[in-house]
């Protein structure tokens, strides 16, 4: 065994180890929306259907304007097996975030070719798998660390078709699947079959495009059938959009998501599809005629997405000592995350070979804020976003390891960042104050 295998396998353990650690010391109870997924997840096990309450009909019942169905269907696998068992849970979202860590490794080898280094592999792989926002959510019954690892094993599969000449019809084939199953966890993800079809078009690839569209919408077609059955309507994955869409554009709305309580009259006077087209049509109505207030919105949206001072740390679950740690190195690593991944995406202009590639992930980096972005922004909403960062920031990182930086550039790049911190910070500093004062209590 080699050297550098060594360090990735001793790494890899690393990342296993402290991610079972976090989840069976905190032993997160379940709540909110994680308490949404787990009873739905149960109800599937247990032969009741994909619903949050078993003694509900499915057409009221308020599994419809929840984030899935994937993750649901994952959950209700693991039950299936091993039983209404968390551990369970905590132990293969571990281990996912595990093989994400180790899958960024391939990535960056795929995406930088002869540029790569073993050191930005390990460095990207490392910010994934040691992120303190991904670590708290795997301890938690929650999308996100299935649809990262879903997301990059997309990312993966597309650069190793693209890499092969040959461009074997199971390549394509193989991407289509992923590209799915990633939309049916992580809804916004759908946005990566932009440049993905992009790059298709752009190479006159007409079969496989063809391919990948067709199987892209059969893999929909079974949920989208039984959605049709129960509610009479197209709806190919949830009805949450309008929900969120009409909570985050509105007079006096923030561009987070917060309390929007004509959202829950609606369904109860009209029922989930009837309110999803009213709570739409009343945010699309509230975009067009106010267009320099959603721009307003849109730019505070986008400086939430960036800002170092919105870590992870509000959890039920944190107190004291543990939240205060969570919110320090939160904050440390968007500070590590942003400024060298957005140093290394800079640096792309000095790229011999494999710049398209770069690009080609620079494209697909964007499509993540992209979709949310005109919705609403929490910090855990980023979180899809720091698997393509950390790329770029092993990049950046192992450029400045090697003295081949312009200060500069890479001087206004914190200036910037920091300002649009301070910039957010001031804008809600009577916040910051009141959970201040939440801390010391």
């Amino acid at each position: 065994m080699n050297k550098q295998l060594k360090i990735l396998l001793i790494l890899l353990a690393l990342v296993f180890g402290v991610n079972i650690i976090y989840s069976f010391y905190f032993r997160i109870t379940p709540a909110i929306d994680a308490r949404a997924y787990d009873n739905i997840a149960w109800n599937i096990a247990q032969g009741d259907g994909y619903r949050e309450s078993a003694d509900a009909s499915f057409i009221e019942d308020n599994s419809i304007v929840r984030v899935g169905p994937g993750y649901e269907y994952f959950l209700a696998a693991i039950f299936y097996v091993f039983g209404h068992n968390y551990p369970a849970v905590w132990i293969i979202q571990a281990l996912l975030l595990t093989l994400s860590a180790y899958m960024i490794f391939l990535v960056s080898k795929e995406v930088l070719g002869s540029n790569w280094s073993f050191s930005i592999g390990i460095i990207a792989a490392a910010l994934v798998g040691f992120s303190p926002d991904l670590i708290t959510l795997q301890g938690m019954l929650m999308a996100e660390t299935l649809g990262i690892f879903l997301i990059i094993l997309t990312v993966y599969l597309f650069f190793k078709y693209i890499n092969n000449e040959s461009r074997p019809v199971l390549g394509i084939v193989l991407l289509a699947i992923g590209l799915a199953l990633t939309a049916l966890v992580r809804t916004p993800a759908i946005f990566l079959i932009l440049p993905i079809a992009g790059y298709l078009i752009f190479c006159r690839q007409w079969r496989s495009l063809i391919i990948l569209l067709i199987l892209f919408v059969l893999l929909f077609m079974p949920w989208a059938v039984r959605n049709y059955m129960i509610f009479n309507a197209f709806i190919p994955t949830n009805l949450a959009y309008g929900l969120d869409l009409s909570a985050g554009n509105h007079p006096g709305a923030s561009g987070e998501l917060e309390p929007h309580d004509i959202g829950g009259q609606l369904i109860g006077q009209y029922g989930y599809v009837k309110a999803n087209s009213l709570l739409l049509r009343e945010a699309v109505g509230f975009i067009s005629s106010h267009p320099f207030e959603f721009l307003k919105i849109t730019f505070y949206r986008i400086s939430i997405y960036f800002s170092f001072a919105r870590p992870t740390g509000f959890w039920f679950h944190l107190y004291g000592l543990s939240r205060g740690v969570t919110l320090m190195t939160s904050t440390l690593y968007s500070v590590i995350l942003f400024i060298f991944g957005f140093w290394g995406i800079w640096k792309i202009k000095d790229l011999k070979e494999q710049k398209i590639n770069a690009k080609l992930l620079l494209y697909m980096l964007a499509m993540m804020p992209l979709a949310i972005i005109g919705i609403v922004v929490e910090t855990r909403y980023r979180s899809s976003v720091y698997p393509f960062f950390a790329v770029f920031a092993g990049y950046g990182i192992d450029l400045l390891w090697q003295k081949k930086a312009e200060w500069k550039p890479f001087v206004y790049i914190i200036l910037l960042l920091s300002a649009n911190a301070l910039f957010d910070i001031l804008r809600n500093f009577g916040r910051i104050i009141e959970r201040i004062q939440d801390l010391t209590k």
